[in-house]
């Protein structure tokens, strides 16, 4: 049979408060995160539809 030793660890009350600051910071309030703008997607897909627009048709050249 095995026994089992239960150990708790000896901090000072002040040891306890610094832990718990460094394990728990507050999240900043304000990020530099760039923001989601709907204008420029539609400003890509036209874009992208005037390459793959096709040219414009030529008159056929007299024979």
């Amino acid at each position: 049979m095995s026994v089992q030793i239960l150990t708790r660890p000896v901090a000072t009350p002040d040891r306890q408060v610094a832990l718990g600051t460094l394990m728990a910071e507050p999240e900043a309030i304000i990020s530099d995160a760039p923001l989601y703008s709907p204008q420029s997607a539609g400003l890509l897909l036209l874009g992208l539809l005037l390459l793959l627009s096709p040219g414009v048709p030529e008159e056929p050249k007299d024979r």
